[in-house]
């Protein structure tokens, strides 16, 4: 199973990234409760990559906020953040869920590295709802849009109308504003889409 994510880290330098990242969870027929190890893969070009294979440390962080997935992942941004308990990166500030970490496997032998975190804190506060429709369309647009560059090998845009429809028709203002963010990312690369009415 592969749980979509923000994962926070530091580099040596003190400098905090956030990066989107589906969180593998090891299943078995006795799968522990709470989960208390992960796997990420990471492609050594990664500020994640880097970060975790220097300092060993970082913070699972569950929102249901399809926006931060959005700025993250297309723009690079730094959002809000509150210091951890028990590692040094710190955590996205009003996040409901959150597990801190530390790497206790970093196998940079294959590509996308293999990297197992385990759980050292977690925070599960009430509050985290899951995706609704429109939340889980801006989640596959934005996937779909860090892959710009391999066009037109991927057909990124084909599935463009009904993710549009889908956020149209099942989205709130923040899902529709979250969705027009990822177009006009396209957009500004000469990749034609269209988004969404806001109001």
């Amino acid at each position: 199973m592969i749980l979509e994510a923000i994962v926070s880290s530091l580099s040596p330098e003190g400098n905090v990234n956030f990066a989107p990242m589906g969180v593998h969870i090891l299943e078995s027929d006795h799968k522990p409760e709470p989960v208390n190890s992960f796997v990420l893969r990471l492609f050594s070009n990664s500020q994640t990559y880097e970060n975790l294979r220097s300092t060993g440390q970082g913070v699972i962080n569950f929102t249901q906020d399809v926006a931060v997935f959005v700025e993250t992942a297309l723009y690079s941004k730094c959002l809000p953040y509150v210091p951890s308990q028990r590692v040094c990166p710190p955590s996205l500030a009003d996040v409901q869920t959150l597990w801190e970490f530390k790497v206790i496997r970093f196998d940079d032998s294959i590509e996308p590295a293999f990297v197992e975190g385990q759980v050292e804190h977690r925070v599960e506060r009430a509050g985290y709802g899951g995706f609704c429709r429109a939340q889980s369309a801006v989640l596959e647009a934005t996937i779909a849009a860090t892959r710009w560059q391999w066009l037109p090998k991927l057909n990124i845009t084909d599935p463009w109308p009904m993710w549009s429809d889908i956020v149209r028709k099942t989205g709130g203002k923040r899902e529709r504003q979250a969705f027009n963010r990822v177009s006009l990312f396209l957009m500004e690369r000469g990749i034609q889409v269209a988004g969404v009415p806001e109001s």
